[in-house]
């Protein structure tokens, strides 16, 4: 088939989508492949939990989740490194078919602790695979649109983070792990394809190179980002208390539910319902420059959502609590993948995302550790706890906003 002739129908299918939404054609087509990649992934990973939880293994949820974030937190600078030095395009294509051909082979063989290495080396190609579309999605967006672009698609994150766990769960009961780790290979070809349409080999040269790029360059990046960096404590409290409330809120939800799972069902389902009209409303032009006050707001959305959660333990009090954290999570999301967009070079695109994945991931699993059930405090305290956190560190940041500004007015004035 023409590969012209290709594009321009694939292009055509978002046309309408793209009047309405301001986004070109070929940014839409990168995000649909990564949101469908996504779902994708929800499925391979509840499918193992689940192959856990009913073998009865203590330690195999741990092991599904540690096979995703130990591999980002080493291996990030390096791959991070490597997107940057080489055409960002390439790298993605070639992680991606990494990541198709490991899931496949997991869905091939029978043994629990293989098919978690097979996941670990696909997710190492997924770091390589998410910096490197971090790095083109201003390319194929363009700079007027890259803001847009990002609420669209972390607006759609969220949509698959509804829509992938509750799909995971019927497919599992019907066709088995096996069938989901297929399905999750499969998606990476489809976001491979998605993405040789939506950037062309003619793309590499605008994708910013530095050739003689280091692995300090993304973290130096990073904390040297007008934003960014003074926040940088900020966003890490934000993930912390995310990830404890995750394994705390397990315990504390269904105590609050009664033992009622359709209620602890929907409580998860409220948060990614809060964030897509927080992703949206975030990438709006008028806000798209604002970046310190979207992580700020929505760090704070978070934390008071999570800490009035613990301290109303009410289902009728929860459920809009959490639909104010989640609008928080979409909101401070899209402010973040602005401010990296904006503010730090095109050249280390790569080496930043990568490097900022690893700490996320660090967070996350430092959160999991404290969020586990102890003797020491309930799951209730827990929860108040991963609300106090980021709401201190918020008003503090706010405070050092403050403080940073009074100089420069006082200079206005005089």
């Amino acid at each position: 088939m023409d590969t012209q002739k290709t594009r321009k129908t694939a292009f055509g299918a978002f046309a309408a989508l793209r009047r309405n939404s301001l986004v070109p054609a070929p940014a839409l087509v990168l995000i649909a492949g990564t949101l469908f990649s996504r779902v994708g992934d929800s499925l391979a990973t509840l499918g193992m939990v689940l192959d856990a939880a009913d073998k009865g293994m203590r330690w195999g949820v741990t092991e599904v989740f540690l096979a995703d974030l130990l591999p980002t937190v080493v291996a990030a600078p390096f791959i991070g490194s490597l997107v940057d030095r080489v055409s960002a395009r390439s790298v993605c294509l070639w992680a991606l078919a990494v990541q198709a051909m490991s899931l496949g082979t997991a869905a091939a063989v029978d043994g629990f602790h293989l098919r978690i290495g097979l996941i670990a080396v696909s997710g190492l190609a997924g770091v390589a695979s998410v910096a490197a579309g971090f790095k083109m999605l201003p390319v194929v967006a363009g700079e007027k649109h890259t803001s847009r672009a990002n609420s669209r698609l972390t607006a759609g994150l969220s949509a698959a983070g509804l829509v992938g766990p509750a799909l995971a769960g019927l497919l599992h009961s019907v066709s088995g792990t096996a069938f989901l780790l297929g399905a999750d290979g499969v998606s990476f070809l489809v976001l491979a394809w998605c993405t040789a349409l939506a950037v062309p080999r003619s793309v590499n040269v605008s994708i910013g190179r530095r050739p003689d790029a280091k692995l300090s360059d993304g973290y130096q990046a990073l904390r040297t980002a007008p934003v960014v960096g003074p926040l940088l404590a900020t966003l890490a409290a934000a993930m912390l208390a995310t990830s404890i409330e995750g394994v705390a809120g397990v315990y504390y939800l269904r105590d609050v539910a009664h033992g009622n799972e359709t209620v602890f069902g929907l409580f998860l389902s409220t948060w990614a319902l809060g964030s897509i009209p927080g992703a949206l409303l975030a990438g709006r032009a008028s806000w798209s420059g604002r970046h310190t006050a979207l992580i700020l707001g929505g760090v704070l959305g978070i934390s008071l959502g999570l800490l009035c959660a613990g301290l109303l333990p009410m289902a009728a009090a929860i459920f809009p609590l959490f639909l104010l954290a989640g609008f928080g999570n979409g909101v401070c999301n899209v402010g973040l993948r602005n401010a990296v967009h904006t503010q730090v070079p095109a050249e280390v695109h790569g080496s930043a995302w990568a490097c900022y994945q690893a700490l996320s991931r660090s967070c996350i699993g430092l959160g999991f550790l404290l969020g586990t059930p102890n003797s020491l405090v309930t799951s209730r305290d827990q929860v108040i706890v991963s609300g106090s956190i980021p709401l201190l560190f918020a008003l503090w940041s706010m405070l050092r906003t403050v403080r940073r500004k009074q100089p420069a007015l006082g200079e206005a004035s005089g």
